[in-house]
């Protein structure tokens, strides 16, 4: 039975990761190694109450906690998992999250089962809401991604539902810890490069939309995120045939495009709508859209 290790990366939020421990230790496959690596700063206040979160946990064999003298940032608290991992394959887990009993197994088998040219693999998730409301995604698509990837085509949820050959981290090496953003992102796009990923169909993950990592953005903000997104991955959409930059560029504009929908700024919309570069069909996809928005904002409202 080949070893999995279950990178937990935390910051800020003790409160949280006992949940996310507990599920990565109670799994239904046995050969697993959690290891927690603490981003806070040694000695701070959070870094000491997640200690006094985590302390119990420090006797078992299986389970590993490392504190960072300061702090650093997602892309290096998981690096510092994957160097300290004794592991086959790599699984990571936001701290806030929380794997469902057979999703280590359910992933293994796959992955198993496959050939050498499939180096990783995501799952199915649940947006869990502090209303009660579920939402479940299953996703489908698998093999080469690089494409869906740039075009935000694809809800990846990579920080908690990827597993990863630790032979394939041999190969395209660490994450880029420059990112502070879409560290995650920058990373399975560049596995996508070199290996197909497969999907597991079933829901695998719970991810949890608490209001300290779900707070609202202005369309200002959200359209500073995009640009961010397009001017850092630029070399990588322009590698793509021209047909498919189009496209890239078209399906962000219009995710702007809605966002000022929402805050009812029409102008700014149709701005978007217009540089999109096919307006028509933009201005479809945005109509129904919102429409699906405003129905799945009442659910989380009401619970249901």
């Amino acid at each position: 039975m080949k070893k999995v290790s279950v990178i937990i990366p935390t910051f800020k939020r003790p409160d949280f990761l006992e949940r996310a421990i507990e599920s990565a230790l109670h799994q239904d496959y046995k050969n697993i190694e959690v290891i927690v690596v603490d981003d806070n700063g040694r000695g701070t206040a959070d870094q000491l109450e997640t200690y006094e979160t985590v302390k119990k946990y420090t006797t078992s064999e299986n389970f590993l906690y490392i504190a960072h003298e300061t702090n650093l940032n997602g892309s290096c608290a998981r690096n510092t998992g994957i160097k300290s991992s004794k592991g086959d394959y790599i699984c990571f887990l936001d701290d806030d999250d929380q794997f469902m009993p057979d999703k280590v197994r359910k992933q293994v088998d796959l992955l198993e089962g496959n050939s050498g040219d499939w180096g990783a693999c995501y799952s199915g998730h649940t947006r869990v809401y502090p209303t009660g409301a579920k939402f479940k995604h299953i996703p489908k698509k698998r093999g080469n991604l690089y494409f869906d990837i740039l075009a935000a085509k694809i809800d990846l949820c990579a920080g908690s539902t990827l597993m990863i050959k630790k032979d394939v981290i041999d190969k395209v090496g660490f994450f880029d810890e420059s990112f502070t953003r879409h560290q995650d992102i920058e990373y399975i796009l560049r596995v996508s490069k070199f290996y197909k990923i497969d999907v597991s169909n079933h829901s695998l993950v719970n991810i949890f939309m608490h209001p300290t990592s779900n707070r609202s953005k202005s369309a200002e903000q959200f359209e500073e995120r995009k640009k961010y997104f397009l001017d850092t991955f630029n070399s990588s959409i322009k590698s793509l045939p021209e047909y498919k930059q189009r496209y890239v560029y078209f399906a962000h504009n219009i995710d702007i495009a809605k966002q000022y929908l929402k805050q009812k700024n029409i102008k700014k919309c149709l701005l978007f709508v217009k540089t999109s570069g096919r307006p028509l069909t933009g201005l479809i996809k945005i109509i129904w859209d919102t429409v699906t928005y405003y129905i799945r904002k009442k659910q989380i409202k009401t619970g249901r």
